[in-house]
């Protein structure tokens, strides 16, 4: 192992720089030469996946390569995580990840066959999303407060959705159990896509999902919005009151939104890293990518890939302490 490779190692493990990735220089020519992998560890339907077949679409007009979303579905995006893992690091595998799944999963799970950190390096931090609490067209919950008086008046035999056994929104749904003293009882999924499909026909009593998951059924009146867990409420859903305003205010310091970016083997040269980046960032500068984001309820943010992992290790700290106090463990 280089010095160089030692000193980046060790600035990772405390969330102050990127992986060795980042200490490389020079250049890499004629990146990319064949198709460049996106893997998704979730199945087709939730934001993930959208945001990537984002990318899919438009990133091949400029770097003359098409870029192919792989589906890997399965405990919480690890099993996909695990294979980029342990790719080569030439930039052909990369991964499109939500906050939420990557940066819990590193606590929630025993052990977990790579480190959420010093395995990986940021590309790009590209989108911050607002999540949604949603109920069934038909439920006879009109909003959060009927919700939780529900949920006292039957314990245990209300239940709430998530995108998989530790994720963010199964981790929110806990929360709001400790906040408001009820017993409701998760179901989790295979992703946001199958989640939103069992509110939809009303097989749970309600759910935590991401907006762009959530929008599709809202529009199509299938589903139904009762509060967002953002500060303010949402352009795409004006109507909307945020759990604040709904008189069930997030705890302090829990934020319970989502980054989505990408990443790459932590070995993964500089110089492609970079490209990389550049090309996301070229993608959701776009306007007509700006405007599906605000339709979304998605936020472009775009960051360095220094940024990225700061970010990215900063929330591996944080969630441990909630995950500790609500008591999730996966396996």
């Amino acid at each position: 192992m280089t010095k160089e490779t030692v000193v980046a190692v060790l600035l990772a493990g405390v969330g102050i720089a990127a992986p060795h990735a980042h200490a490389q220089s020079g250049a890499v020519p004629n990146y990319p030469t064949r198709p460049i992998r996106l893997v998704v560890g979730f199945p087709p339907g939730g934001a993930t996946d959208i945001l990537a077949r984002i990318l899919s679409q438009h990133m091949p007009e400029s770097i003359g390569q098409s870029v192919v979303v792989d589906n890997r579905g399965g405990a919480s995006g690890t099993i996909a995580a695990a294979m980029v893992a342990k790719a080569p690091p030439d930039g052909y595998t990369i991964m499109m990840v939500p906050s939420g799944p990557y940066t819990i999963s590193a606590s929630t799970y025993t052990k977990l066959p790579y480190d959420a950190v010093r395995d990986f390096a940021g590309v790009s931090l590209l989108v911050w999303v607002t999540n949604v609490i949603v109920v069934p067209q038909p439920s006879p919950a009109k909003n959060l407060q009927d919700l939780i008086r529900m949920a006292k008046e039957k314990p245990g035999q209300v239940t709430f959705s998530s995108s998989g056994a530790g994720s963010l929104h199964h981790l929110a749904g806990e929360v709001l159990k400790r906040m408001t003293g009820t017993d409701m009882i998760h179901v989790p999924f295979k992703g946001a896509g199958p989640a939103m499909a069992a509110l939809a026909g009303s097989e749970v009593t309600f759910g935590f999902t991401s907006m762009p998951s959530a929008m599709p059924l809202i529009h199509a009146k299938r589903i139904r919005p009762i509060a967002v867990t953002s500060m303010k409420r949402m352009p795409a859903l004006p109507d909307t009151p945020t759990m604040t305003e709904a008189g069930v205010p997030p705890p302090a310091g829990l934020d319970i939104r989502e980054w989505y970016g990408v990443i790459v083997p932590a070995a993964t040269p500089a110089p492609i890293v970079n490209k990389l980046n550049a090309e996301m960032v070229k993608v959701f500068k776009r306007p007509d990518v700006q405007k599906r984001l605000t339709e979304m309820g998605a936020e472009y943010v775009g960051s360095t890939p220094q940024e990225h992992h700061k970010q990215l290790a900063s929330d591996v700290r944080n969630w441990a302490k909630w995950v500790k106090d609500v008591g999730v463990r996966v396996d």
